[in-house]
């Protein structure tokens, strides 16, 4: 069962069937009456923290390509993530670049470095919702993390541009693509080995798990572990979404 946060304090809660979704509409009385509090609260990074027009999903794709034109490495460039591939088995992007930086001669994080140098983070709008004042609040009613596919050395331009803060200035941990690594490989927040690892480092099955994020295709796969999420949109944004949280009892 998956817990979304409608538009005017609406919960839908949706089943799955099959292939299909079917959708219900409840009060915000009615959550109030039915829901279970988490005992961790996951946030995302990008699409979350600042809204998605700021910066471009595919940004650091591009950043990866320029660094890529930078050592002369045009063959190994890519359109978009899921297209990376190489001659050995490789979990995600993350690994391919690994695999680009090894040839290179240069380890994968600072690779990734020099990829931040080409991102242009002056969009990202600063937080005029008191948006890390809300988070912190929300931390001390229930644990509370960040959990990114992404990189801390662009969370942390993230935080910078958004926050004026950096990753190991925040009142709660974040745990980046880095964090679950099996037999050479990283995977990713939704992978099974992500969550195992988030179970074991705070005590809490996957279960009480809830995350927030906006990404449907992540929401659906950690479904299956048995968490519960809300998904950022258009009418549901994170300042609208942990004042909610922050308000029910």
């Amino acid at each position: 069962m998956l817990l979304f946060l409608g538009d005017k304090k609406l919960w839908t809660i949706i089943k799955k069937h099959n292939s299909l979704f079917c959708i219900e509409n409840y009060t915000i009385e009615h959550m109030k009456n039915t829901f279970v509090e988490p005992k961790l609260i996951i946030v995302d990074c990008d699409g979350v923290l600042y809204h998605p027009s700021e910066l471009d999903v595919n940004a650091m794709v591009y950043a990866f390509n320029d660094v890529c034109d930078d050592f002369g490495l045009h063959e190994e460039k890519c359109c978009h993530i899921e297209n990376c591939t190489c001659d050995k088995p490789i979990k995600g992007f993350y690994d391919y670049i690994g695999f680009v930086a090894k040839k290179v001669g240069i380890g994968r994080d600072d690779f990734i470095l020099k990829m931040v140098e080409h991102i242009d983070y002056s969009h990202i709008k600063a937080d005029k919702e008191r948006i890390i004042g809300k988070l912190e609040q929300l931390s001390h009613k229930y644990p509370l993390c960040i959990c990114t596919n992404n990189h801390t050395a662009h969370v942390n331009q993230v935080l910078k541009a958004k926050f004026n803060l950096l990753a190991q200035e925040l009142p709660f941990e974040i745990f980046d693509v880095r964090y679950a690594k099996k037999d050479g490989l990283y995977y990713p927040k939704e992978s099974e080995l992500f969550v195992a690892q988030l179970e074991k480092h705070f005590g809490v099955k996957a279960c009480d798990f809830l995350w927030i994020d906006d990404n449907p295709k992540i929401v659906e796969k950690i479904a299956q572990y048995g968490s519960k999420a809300i998904l950022v949109d258009e009418d549901n944004s994170l300042a609208k979404i942990i004042t909610s949280l922050c308000e029910t009892n």
